[in-house]
């Protein structure tokens, strides 16, 4: 009798990391079945081996009943608001209510395997920050800054779930900013500016992934037999002004006591989608050392950080 493949279920399917998963998946002969769940209808013509369930992440019900009607021994959990919305409570209820419910599915029906997307910015940002943090940095969250607050109270969530299910290796991904011709986010808008905008007396190091690079991360940490924390990160970056020259634009730094009221004004007018609390992102440094995803899950990625923001800006 012929061996059943894996079943892997994907929450978040359509967005913008789920969309490149499911072109990555495409060629991929580890999954006999791929469940793809998102709250957003599906695109024309998926695959024949994936197949559809429509779910709010919100809905702990029915992503337990999903998960327990597809069999999957495999879950991948990219359903979070990427860019900042208005509604914080509304942000607050799809990336950590959601993550509870999908811990929750996952520990009922023991999943063999999770991996849910974290961020860079769970590790916070703050002054003095060493450059190349390890994947045993301290989480710490940016106070106000509500995507960095969640993230860093979702991994909170997955440390426990890890240490109550031994048996489901629980993988966390910290990517840094995901670039691509396909992003739509705040700092692929920024970059499209024609000044860049910085805050005076830093310059810290920028470092991006490619969006396809990013799926294929996300695919080995599915099917490699891993646990555990890892920072995602192309390369070890390029200092802010740097990318500004490279890209052929004027960098503009502000003096920190006019820059954060003047984003916080803007943000009231309705003119910018993020506060002042954000500005720490582009004022003191962050970076990661991405050196264990490549000695643990073999990532090669095929661009460099630059090559991720000229491919944005190419669109191609």
């Amino acid at each position: 009798m012929k061996k059943q493949g894996r079943i892997l279920l994907i929450t978040g399917s359509f967005g913008y990391i789920g969309k490149r998963l499911l072109e990555r998946l495409k060629a991929d002969t580890v999954f006999a079945r791929v469940v793809c769940t998102d709250i957003l209808p599906p695109p024309q013509g998926l695959p024949e081996k994936f197949v559809y369930r429509q779910c709010d992440i919100r809905d702990g019900a029915r992503i337990m009943e999903i998960v327990k009607e597809s069999g999957a021994d495999t879950l991948i959990h990219l359903a979070f608001i990427a860019n900042p919305v208005r509604d914080l409570g509304f942000e607050h209820e799809v990336d950590v209510r959601g993550t509870q419910n999908v811990l929750d599915a996952c520990a009922r029906l023991k999943m063999k395997k999770l991996v849910i997307a974290s961020s860079d910015c769970a590790y916070g940002f703050f002054e003095g920050t060493p450059d190349y943090l390890p994947e045993t940095a301290p989480v710490r969250s940016t106070p106000g800054f509500s995507y960095s607050e969640n993230k860093a109270e979702i991994e909170a969530l997955v440390a426990g779930f890890a240490k109550a299910n031994p048996g489901c290796a629980t993988v966390i991904m910290r990517p840094c900013i995901v670039m691509g011709p396909s992003a739509k986010n705040t700092t692929s808008k920024s970059l499209k500016d024609p000044v860049i905008i910085g805050v005076r007396g830093y310059d810290p190091i920028m470092q991006f992934v490619h969006e396809d690079d990013t799926a294929q991360a996300f695919y080995l940490a599915a099917v490699k037999d891993v646990r555990g924390a890892f920072n995602l990160a192309a390369d070890e970056g390029i200092r802010y002004s740097a990318l500004a020259r490279e890209l052929g634009k004027p960098a503009l730094f502000l003096p920190a006591w006019l820059i954060y009221p003047l984003v916080e004004t803007l943000y009231r007018l309705h003119v910018v989608p993020f506060g002042k609390a954000q500005v720490d992102y582009i004022r003191y440094p962050l970076s990661m050392d991405a050196s264990k995803i490549r000695k643990v899950l073999g990532f090669k990625p095929r661009f460099t950080s630059l090559e991720a923001v000229r491919a944005m800006i190419e669109g191609k």
